[in-house]
């Protein structure tokens, strides 16, 4: 995603990091399409994917995340595997609680719709480009999450269809540990985004 406008915080380099993923509780569970979460799910630290090698880093949309969690939808204690093309998609406001990503494909976290979105705790690694894609209308806390070799922790659409209408977009990031992270955040302050970082490092 291109932009006029991004803020940089860059974090020091560092090789062989690994995030501290809780232990899986039973098998991984490959789910042959994505499982829709509406209301409030705790999944006791289970491990899912889609079967599918990470091969592509283009957004191949809805189709290929492994939860899609409706405008409400709380989601915790879940470990999301390797093997999938997209993580999470929040259609409209939403909370991960203690949400692992083992391996990041296209991105860990899209935030689609309207609404804010709350990320406590959790973690992710190996993010070749981004974690968090804010698409949507509203503001992103991320508090108490750690990430690891990454190369943005949090990215505002810019080249988003209609993107004036869907901004300002704010993020707000606190309590959070980086580890291997080229770019914190990346905002577009030409559309009025705002970023407020806070015992992060």
């Amino acid at each position: 995603m291109h932009s006029s406008a991004i803020i940089l915080c860059l974090i020091g380099i560092a090789s062989a990091q690994t995030l501290n993923i809780p232990s899986r509780v039973g098998s991984i569970v490959s789910l042959p399409s994505p499982s829709v979460i509406k209301g409030s799910i705790d999944l006791g630290n289970r491990e899912y994917d889609r079967g599918r090698a990470c091969n592509s880093d283009d957004d191949t949309g809805d189709e290929s995340a492994v939860f899609i969690l409706e405008n409400g939808a709380s989601l915790s204690n879940v470990i999301i595997g390797k093997n999938q093309l997209e993580g999470i998609h929040c259609k409209g406001s939403c909370t991960l609680t203690n949400v692992w990503f083992r391996d990041v494909c296209e991105d860990a976290i899209s935030i689609l719709g309207t609404g804010n979105a709350l990320i406590k705790g959790g973690g992710a690694q190996e993010a070749k480009d981004k974690v968090v894609q804010h698409n949507g209308k509203g503001t992103v806390t991320i508090d108490g999450f750690t990430v690891v070799n990454a190369g943005k922790l949090y990215r505002s659409c810019g080249n988003c269809s209609s993107n004036k209408s869907k901004s300002p977009r704010k993020v707000v990031i606190k309590n959070v540990k980086a580890k291997g992270v080229e770019t914190l955040v990346g905002i577009n302050s030409n559309y009025g985004d705002t970023s407020d970082v806070s015992n992060t490092g």
